[in-house]
């Protein structure tokens, strides 16, 4: 890892596939390079760590900062990381529907109350945002509903922080490469030429406006709620204090 490196933190389905799109459209039109995200291609533009974990990072990079790390770990003692929250109902909703794509046959309230459920979507947010005594770490943080209501904004913060200015057209850029209509596309297309991605039926794009995830009844979004959302409102508290602060 190199001293400019940044890790790009969320817990699963949090919108990072999203947010991985924004950020590598953006970096690719500031740099000048002829390529655009694809489901193919998106994860050594944002490296993610699980799946790279043997191979050496070819960055491609000219902007000065470093490569762009993904993972879904809980905190990790690096200098430089940004973290997506988004919700926990939405974000464990998601999670459950896709690791029934990959094979789960947990019902939702034992996926909830087992490992990788709500306990585990708590420890990861309190890990980074409540938990986390590291103030020389270089911390940026965006939540998925801001980020999802207003892309180019986000992103010009971002850049900011990271010592860039992303011109009106790159911003335009980035929004239009990481578009849901266009995000579908690239995925049907990459599972048209992946016998393997295809026959888990995964959808890391919604192919439609709402996902069947019905098990996730009343009384467990209740149980989500009672949970995970104090933890959630907590940090959120946080990040505004922190804004106002910065006023």
């Amino acid at each position: 890892m190199k001293s400019n490196d940044i890790h790009i933190c969320a817990f699963p389905k949090s919108g990072i596939t999203y947010f991985g799109f924004l950020l590598a459209a953006a970096r690719l039109r500031h740099n000048g390079i002829a390529l655009m995200p694809t489901m193919y291609n998106i994860d050594f533009l944002l490296i993610d760590v699980h799946k790279m974990a043997n191979a050496n990072p070819g960055s491609i990079w000219r902007d000065g900062v470093g490569d762009l790390f993904k993972t879904h770990s809980p905190y990790l003692d690096v200098p430089n990381a940004v973290y997506l929250l988004r919700e926990p109902v939405a974000t464990l909703r998601s999670y459950f529907h896709f690791r029934r794509q990959l094979g789960s046959t947990d019902s939702a309230r034992d996926f909830l109350t087992g490992p990788e459920g709500i306990g585990a979507w708590i420890q990861h947010v309190k890990s980074w945002l409540l938990d986390n005594r590291n103030a020389s770490q270089s911390l940026f943080v965006t939540e998925y509903e801001i980020l999802l209501a207003d892309p180019r904004a986000e992103l010009r913060a971002l850049a900011a922080q990271w010592g860039l200015d992303f011109s009106d057209d790159t911003l335009n850029y980035a929004v239009e490469a990481a578009s849901l209509d266009r995000m579908r596309k690239i995925e049907t297309s990459f599972a048209a030429h992946n016998p393997v991605y295809a026959q888990f039926n995964l959808d890391f794009v919604r192919k439609t406006g709402d996902r069947n995830v019905g098990d996730i009844t009343p009384d467990l979004v209740a149980l989500i709620k009672t949970h995970a959302q104090p933890v959630y409102e907590q940090a959120r508290t946080r990040l505004a204090q922190a804004r106002s602060i910065a006023q």
